[in-house]
């Protein structure tokens, strides 16, 4: 009988493991945030598995700083901003890279913006 309790615990975690690896990715968490804080009628979980699925994972990683550039507050907003286009792997004193991430942001953004809110009832 204990025997089988064990066993049955031991399905119960590996299960739980499976299923937390099932979970959404740091984009799509921030985004759901972002959009519950809007208090927006959009289904929040559909906007951000949209904009995942249809965003380069390069402005992904950069998109705070290029959705929402003046959200940081002021003592802090270059180097957060740096840092996302950093980690974009684009070196913020060149403003020609960041030009180019930005045309990139504004070429996959702004169409599939409009897919999202049919999709999901809103956008962020």
């Amino acid at each position: 009988m204990i025997d089988m309790r064990l066993k049955l615990a031991l399905l119960s975690i590996a299960g739980g493991a499976a299923l937390a690896g099932c979970g959404q990715s740091d984009f799509q968490k921030m985004v759901v945030a972002e959009c519950g804080a809007n208090g927006d009628s959009a289904d929040c979980e559909c906007v951000a598995s949209e904009l995942d699925a249809g965003l380069p994972d390069r402005v992904k990683t950069a998109f705070p700083a290029l959705r929402w550039p003046l959200k940081p507050d002021p003592q802090d907003r270059e180097a957060v901003n740096n840092q996302y286009l950093r980690s974009a792997g684009v070196d913020p004193a060149d403003r020609q890279a960041v030009a180019s991430l930005r045309q990139e942001y504004e070429d996959t953004y702004y169409p599939l913006r409009n897919q999202v809110r049919t999709a999901c009832g809103g956008s962020i």
